[in-house]
């Protein structure tokens, strides 16, 4: 009986020892393991601070071959959600991302073949300022690595990083409290400048104002203008044409081709009426639509001579055997040239025709 009392009491110790002592002696795992010390390291640049992100370089001899022959330089980016340091939860470092309040997040990792051995690049950003112990790097997360030497190794290839000391920004500016508020400051003279282009921000505004309330104007204005040039260079073509013909020898059908041709066309682009398409004997009543009676008596002359020189044209067109008179392509083309400037006002005051387009 006492015998079996005093075997509970060794197992209930024994438990108890080894409830106590094997999760410390599973949390020093790492110190356990041959962790790789770099030759060499610097982070670059060598002044950063938070929220910059730097690159820590180191030279390892990890005393085996990582890559194969062929491979000198390999590279791996880390998500946030992937775990820096070992697979192994004994090993991991809780680094995933600002986001779960880490210390540093790992963006890239990469290893190049070197003279000396191997060079590791880690690419990191703290967020934490003063010292950083960043533990270790598992070179297991890179898959060549594991494909070449994974089955050969009895324990992990562990790089030992070095700690980082982050300075505060507030020891380089010097800065103990808040500062106050302080207005901007003015270059000597700019005030002036200032107030000048208010001055002209504010005649701008006026001027862009008055402009829209006077757009009807302007656009009526803009549209007569344009309508007065396309008149004179109306008028100037029938004349430079006009001109041409008194030069020129022709028969009677072939000056009165011409001639009928420049008045017709004149007479269209000075009334905006189909005057090149209507009959001669529509001319009269195409000038009533457009005056409507409202012709002085030299007015009403200057259209008569028109349609009389019109039927004039007609009658040496298809007449057989027509033939000029003499003098008379002088006079006909003179009274054309006559009627037209009447009709510009060319002819002492300006007498233009009524209801002009």
């Amino acid at each position: 009986m006492k015998s079996s009392t005093l075997g509970k009491k060794k197992l209930f110790l024994f438990l108890l020892v080894a409830c106590v002592f094997l999760p410390a002696m599973g949390q020093d795992t790492i110190s356990g393991q041959k962790a790789i010390v770099p030759k060499e390291w610097v982070m670059l640049p060598k002044e950063a601070y938070v929220g910059d992100r730097v690159e820590v370089r180191m030279t390892i001899a990890p005393g085996v071959e990582l890559l194969p022959q062929d491979l000198d330089y390999i590279s791996k980016d880390f998500l946030a959600e992937e775990v820096w340091g070992s697979r192994d939860l004994a090993f991991r470092q809780k680094l995933r991302g600002k986001q779960d309040g880490a210390s540093v997040t790992l963006h890239r990792a990469a290893i190049q073949r070197v003279e000396a051995g191997y060079s590791v690049s880690l690419v990191l950003t703290p967020w934490i300022p003063g010292d950083i112990e960043l533990g270790y790097f598992h070179l297991s997360s890179f898959p060549e690595i594991m494909a070449y030497v994974g089955e050969k190794l009895s324990h992990p290839l562990l790089v030992q990083l070095p700690e980082l000391d982050i300075p505060f920004l507030v020891d380089k500016m010097g800065a103990s409290q808040i500062r106050p508020v302080v207005p901007p400051v003015l270059v000597p003279g700019s005030i002036y400048v200032v107030y000048g282009l208010g001055i002209f921000a504010l005649l701008l505004l006026i001027a862009l104002i008055v402009a829209l309330a006077r757009f009807q104007q302007v656009r009526l204005s803009l549209k007569q203008l344009a309508a007065r040039i396309r008149l004179f260079r109306n008028y100037k073509s029938a004349l430079r044409q006009l001109r041409k013909l008194e030069g020129e020898s022709l028969s009677g059908k072939e000056l009165a081709e011409r001639l009928e041709a420049i008045a017709r066309a004149y007479l269209e682009g000075r009334f905006a009426r189909n005057f090149k398409s209507a009959a001669t004997a529509e001319i009269p009543l195409l000038f009533d639509s457009i005056f409507v009676g409202m012709l002085s008596d030299r007015q009403l002359e200057v259209v008569e001579g028109i349609c009389v020189l019109l039927r004039r044209c007609d009658y040496l067109r298809y007449a057989p055997e027509t033939r000029l008179e003499e003098g008379e392509q002088e006079s006909l083309v003179e009274s054309l040239v006559e009627y037209i400037d009447f009709m510009e006002g060319k002819q002492g005051v300006s007498q233009d025709f009524p209801g002009e387009k």
